[in-house]
């Protein structure tokens, strides 16, 4: 009877596959170096566009001064009234989620009408009660705050 040394015979195939990748890998980085590709480290634009791509998404500023220098300086088109409402107010507006006035409830913006437009479109660019600062996007100015008052307020029956 025959008795083979298991543990011989797995080192040795083991082995045979590791050669096997091994020479798989040769011929990939012998191939790569044959093939080549733009050497993109003197290429300024294609640095630029590395850098653009790896740049982190934000920045924690512990220095109050530093505000300034790192706010966003990316100039956006400005949103209309109806696309404030869409992207933003409607979440809670629609609803009344947290006592929010309904959008289309004439009876609840009337009320809120009477301490005046401006003093409403100002609560909501500093945020009252539950409503956190601009709906909780500070990226949006004081016009579109105010564009987006007027819609809710006239998709609710009233007129300005």
């Amino acid at each position: 009877m025959e008795h083979k040394n298991h543990d011989q015979e797995f080192v040795i195939n083991f082995g045979k596959v590791m050669a096997g990748l091994g020479a798989i890998f040769a011929i990939c980085i012998i191939a790569a170096s044959l093939l080549g590709g733009a050497d993109v480290r003197d290429d300024a634009a294609a640095l630029a566009q590395v850098d653009a791509r790896t740049a982190p998404p934000g920045m924690v500023v512990t220095d109050p001064a530093m505000l300034v220098k790192v706010s966003n300086t990316a100039k956006r088109e400005p949103l209309s009234g109806d696309q404030v409402v869409a992207q933003v107010c409607a979440a809670c507006h629609q609803a009344g989620v947290l006592q929010a006035p309904k959008i289309g409830d004439k009876a609840d913006w009337q009320a809120r009408l009477g301490q005046g437009y401006d003093t409403l479109v100002k609560h909501s660019v500093e945020g009252i009660r539950q409503m956190p600062a601009k709906g909780g996007d500070p990226d949006l100015t004081e016009d579109e705050i105010g564009a987006a008052v007027k819609v809710m307020i006239e998709k609710s029956g009233i007129t300005l």
